[in-house]
């Protein structure tokens, strides 16, 4: 099971100063909010937290589709600063962190999953990967999906679509046409950023970066 988030640190909603305390208190646990006040930079902080409890609940939810969303019962521990486990409902996920200057990417996955085998990208609109004139980020994070997966496995682009989990129609799966069953996939964007992470089966060969 597997799950990603993407947030934009130069997005309006992620400045430094743009989030209220009572964001903190409905969102952290008591550990969590302790952490940020000893953190030399609790902004950025904030959003590796964040990004690792969504990248999480996507994980939970896969696998079971009524998993709720309570973020202050997604309990994160930071192991260091690329590293972490989120811990809820009595199921732990690892979790691996990217923080640039300009985003963060957290993908989340259950002890079952062999983490060489998780292929994921992040890309800006408007770069040479992504082109902003596809519209809406929606569109894009399936673009760039489907073009690096296909790239990854060394098949046709049409040899690959995106479908949907049939519990539950807003999480998505990756079809194969050479391969029986939906393969597990997450997509996120945030603010100028669309990012993906996708768990490969055994018998294919799993990319990173």
């Amino acid at each position: 099971m597997i799950g990603n988030d993407v947030v934009d640190l130069d997005d309006g909603d992620s400045l430094p100063g743009t989030r209220h305390r009572s964001f903190d208190a409905r969102v952290f646990s008591c550990g969590e909010r302790e952490l940020l006040a000893r953190s030399a930079h609790p902004d950025r902080t904030r959003w590796v937290l964040w990004a690792a409890k969504e990248s999480a609940y996507k994980a939970a939810r896969r696998l079971d589709p009524t998993t709720v969303f309570a973020p202050s019962r997604f309990v994160v521990a930071l192991h260091a600063q690329d590293r972490a486990t989120v811990t809820a409902a009595g199921r732990c996920f690892a979790v691996d962190v990217i923080a640039t200057r300009h985003y963060v990417h957290a993908v989340a996955y259950s002890p079952s999953v062999v983490a060489t085998r998780i292929c994921i990208a992040v890309s800006r609109l408007g770069s040479d990967t992504i082109d902003a004139s596809c519209g809406r980020p929606g569109v894009a994070v399936r673009k760039l999906a489907l073009a690096a997966l296909a790239k990854t496995l060394g098949v046709a682009a049409d040899q690959l679509a995106i479908g949907a989990d049939p519990r539950d129609r807003r999480i998505p799966t990756l079809l194969m046409r050479a391969h029986r069953r939906p393969i597990a996939l997450s997509l996120s964007h945030h603010g100028r950023f669309v990012a993906f992470a996708c768990e490969l089966p055994r018998n294919l060969v799993a990319c990173g970066g």
